[in-house]
This record gives structure tokens, sequence and C-alpha cells, in this order.
């Protein structure tokens, strides 16, 4: 009776020493996994940005505007349209996975990614060469159309509020010279005056016409585009974290090419490539979802 309890206790001895040990093994592969998983998602997340974007409408935009504007404007505005657009169509993505099951989240975009991918080679196919410079075209003209509204309602404005403001001229002129006199000497140290420059000189680039009217006209691009519903069913399947770095990443990079020689790039690629290429890695997306869908048996 005694050797038996002996055995025992030896047994459960060994068994606790052995689950320390058995907790690290399941912790580092855990971590490996996650690390696989999120790597795969950054890699995925960068090529179909890359298919989707180059000689798209807001590759286009950003790529004209550059042409008459501050180019670092330009880029910080599309920049920010596209990085926020990543950010809520990933974590929308992501947050489908908490009402669906994860099999027919991975079977539903692979029948997104196949739709895809079949329309972008039907697109491919009847292309002839000259879609790059139609659609660059229709943007210029977009913008230009927008650019005329603009200037109307500024001229409507101007004479609307020509005569109040003569009125006020004399009054101006008559007190500017006492409230200058009166306006105590102002000292600061500087830190705080450069402080304080900077956060104005940030402002006044955030809130800047073109910077503005850049972001609105970026972000309603996106909206609704392939690459956003690529965006959000990639969320949705993949690791939300590699999947929103992975397209900020290929969107900065797209946006970059753009801003810096986007027109001499567009009118040197071969849309009809890119398009084609598009759909075979859409149709490679649509195949690995579709077996992760039917390997977890829950369909």
């Amino acid at each position: 009776m005694d050797d038996l309890l002996t055995l025992v206790t030896s047994n459960v001895d060994s068994l606790g020493a052995a689950l320390p040990v058995l907790e690290t093994m399941a912790t580092s592969d855990a971590a490996a996994l996650a690390s696989a998983s999120a790597s795969d998602s950054l890699i995925a997340s960068i090529l179909m940005i890359f298919v989707s974007e180059i000689g798209d409408k807001t590759f286009l935009i950003a790529a004209i505007l550059a042409m008459s504007n501050p180019r670092s404007t330009i880029f910080l505005a599309a920049c920010s349209a596209l990085w926020l657009m990543s950010i809520l169509s990933a974590f929308l993505g992501h947050a489908v996975v908490t009402l669906i099951p994860m099999s027919w989240v991975s079977l539903s975009a692979a029948i997104m990614f196949l739709v895809f991918g079949v329309k972008l080679l039907q697109e491919a196919r009847e292309m002839d060469g000259s879609e790059i410079s139609k659609e660059m075209q229709s943007v210029e003209s977009e913008l230009s159309e927008k650019d005329e509204a603009k200037r109307q309602n500024a001229m409507e404005a101007g004479e609307a509020q020509y005569d109040d403001s003569a009125k006020k001229d004399d009054t101006f002129n008559v007190n500017i010279g006492a409230v200058d006199s009166a306006a105590p000497e102002r000292t600061c140290k500087s830190n705080s005056c450069s402080t304080l420059g900077s956060l104005k000189n940030l402002m006044g680039l955030l809130l800047s016409p073109v910077f503005v009217e850049t972001f609105v006209l970026v972000f309603l691009a996106e909206w609704g585009d392939r690459s956003q519903l690529a965006t959000i069913a990639l969320g949705a399947a993949r690791n939300v974290y590699g999947v929103t770095a992975g397209t900020i990443l290929g969107h900065t990079c797209c946006t970059a090419v753009a801003v810096i020689g986007g027109q001499l790039l567009a009118a040197r690629i071969s849309v009809k490539k890119v398009t084609l290429a598009g759909g075979v890695l859409f149709i490679i997306f649509a195949v690995l979802y579709g077996y992760e869908a039917l390997f977890a048996g829950d369909i």
C-alpha cells in the first residue's frame, strides 16, 4: 500500500513539473501561429492594394492634383483618407466574425474574391490599351467641373459681401491705430513660441482648402471601391492587425508613386496587365478561402 502511494505521489509530482513545460510550448506555438497569420495577412493585403490601386481613380486623383498643388499636401491628404478607410474597413470585417461563424465568413470572402477575380479577367480581356487615358480625362474633367463651381460660388459670395465690407473699411482704418498702440508688448519663451507656431502651421495645413478637397475626393472615390470591399473581406478572414498594416503600407506606397510620378507611370504601365494580375490574384484568394471554409467543417 505504501509503495502504491509513493508511486502515485511521484507521478503527480512529475505531472506537476511537466505542466509548466507544456504551457510554455503551447504559448510559443500560439505565438508562432499568430505571427505567421499576421505576416501572411500583411503580405496578402499589400499585394491586393498594389493590383487594385495602380491606375485606379484614387491613384489618378492624387497624380493630377499633385501637378498643380504642393506634393506634400496632396500626399498627406490622400494618405489620411486612405488610412482612415483602411482602418474602418479592416475592423468592420473583423466585427463580422463576432456575429457570423468563421466558416461562413471564409465562404463569403471566397465568393466575393471569385466574383471580383472573374470580373477583372473579363475587364482585362475587353481592354484595348486606352483605358488609362480615358480614366485620366474623366478625372480631369470632374476636377475641372468642381473647380469651376467653386469659382462661381466664390464670385457670388464676394459680390454679396462687397457692400458690407466697404462700409466697414472707414471705421476699421480709424480704429486700427488705436488698437495697435494700446496693444501690450508680448514676449514668450522660444520653446513655447516654436511649439505654438508648429501647431498653427499644422492646423493651417489640415484646414487648407487643398488638403480638405483632396481628402474628401479620395475618401469618396474609395468608398464602395473594390479595394475597400476586399479589405473588409480580408479583415474578416485574416488577422485584422496584419490586414490594417498591409493596406496602410500598400496605400502609402501607391500614393507616393502617384504623387511623385503618377502621370508618367500611368502613361507607361499596361493597365491590362495589371488588371489581369489582379484577377489572377483574387481568384487565388478565392481558392484559399474556399479551402478554409470547407476545411472548417461547419458548412
